[in-house]
């Protein structure tokens, strides 16, 4: 299997929201980050920038009247229909999105947890390929996000660098001489930069060594968090390494730093992949096969259990264990049985047992071995 099949998608429900179809259009078009590969992508899953911008003389998110919400929504928006880079954009009102829609952008890692709860003026920008997109009024009035796949940070930040520049064309941001770009948390002050990498570390799990590995990190400089970013949890020995700090940091530095942290987590991954194959070889058959036996017959399935499951079969799949199964329609599945693009792709409302039960008919469908 090369990639997820497209023929299940289905009709919406009557009642929809206004942006359904729109969504159903962007289920099967991944993104670059799922669609292309580099000599890093048995690792590093994708590359991430984030930029954090305001504008002068309105008040943070948090503190700001929705009046002054709206503006900063229209202004962002005029500003970005004006760049080349976002030309045939989608712009997404937030408030207008069922929860269902709302949730699938948090799936896609287009949209922050944080952000699709707000109840204030907020909109959401993407980018054709969906490597480029941009979140109005979440912590910060901008916050802009280049994603790419592999470790590919550097093209990442020349796409990124450029949005901010055509962006800083047409809007006015808040800037001290001293500090930098202000932000609302200090903790981003002076670039606004976060530089992060989505890896899968399943042999250093195997052989219990991640934190070791995340201990001998600098802690004031290197962050480790979850699968959905801050304050989520790691699923299928998948992390988020970032960047801690930019105040006084250049971008180049930061760029660096992280360049150089990847490389390391990458050769230590890659270590105990080979010490697995001399020491565990067996045990790690047992596991892919195990896994790859519930896949293929299971009839209910939770979305923790299938990443679980999904993560030890993509790790098979880079040990030469399981063949005729591309990396890239793994982690495709991974992004596809997740709630949100279950309830997306088969039109109606189910509750958590028979989302459960679909998930299950989806990947033995779709995962032929």
């Amino acid at each position: 299997m090369n990639r997820i099949h497209s023929h299940l998608k289905k009709k919406r429900p009557a009642g929809a929201d206004k942006w359904s179809d729109e969504i159903n259009e962007l289920i099967w078009n991944f993104g670059g980050w799922l669609t292309n590969e580099d000599e890093y992508s048995d690792i590093v899953i994708s590359s991430r920038i984030r930029l954090a911008r305001n504008l002068n003389k309105y008040s943070f998110p948090n503190k700001a009247s929705e009046l002054a919400l709206q503006e900063v929504v229209s202004k962002v928006k005029e500003a970005c229909s004006k760049c080349n880079i976002l030309k045939n954009a989608n712009y997404i009102e937030v408030n207008d999105l069922a929860e269902w829609d709302a949730k699938y952008f948090v799936e896609r890692r287009l949209a922050s947890p944080q952000f699709i709860e707000k109840e204030i003026p907020a909109m959401l920008v993407i980018g054709q390929s969906e490597t480029l997109s941009i979140m109005i009024n979440e912590e910060d009035h901008v916050r802009i996000q280049c994603i790419e796949a592999g470790l590919e940070i550097d093209s990442a930040w020349t796409k990124i660098s450029s949005m901010d520049d055509q962006l800083e064309e047409n809007l006015s941001f808040s800037y001290s001489k001293e500090f930098g770009y202000i932000t609302a948390c200090p903790t981003n002050l002076g670039t606004g930069m976060r530089v992060s990498i989505f890896v899968h570390l399943p042999a250093l799990s195997m052989l219990d060594k991640t934190n070791d590995v995340f201990k001998s990190l600098p802690t004031s400089e290197i962050a480790i968090r979850g699968f959905y970013g801050e304050g989520t949890d790691s699923i299928g020995d998948i992390y988020q390494i970032s960047n801690q700090l930019t105040l006084g940091r250049a971008e180049n530095n930061v760029i660096e730093r992280m360049y150089s942290t990847s490389k390391k987590i990458i050769a230590l991954e890659r270590k105990a992949r080979n010490r697995i194959l001399t020491e565990r070889k067996v045990k790690l058959e047992d596991s892919v096969c195990r896994a790859l036996a519930v896949l293929q017959s299971a009839k209910i399935i939770t979305s923790l259990e299938a990443m679980k499951l999904l993560s030890t079969l993509r790790f098979g799949r880079e040990m030469g264990l399981v063949n005729n199964l591309s990396r890239l329609a793994i982690n495709q599945l991974m992004v596809l049985v997740q709630p949100a693009h279950l309830q997306k792709i088969y039109a109606e409302q189910m509750d958590a047992e028979g989302r459960d039960i679909i998930r299950a008919e989806f990947i033995r469908e779709n995962l032929q071995v």
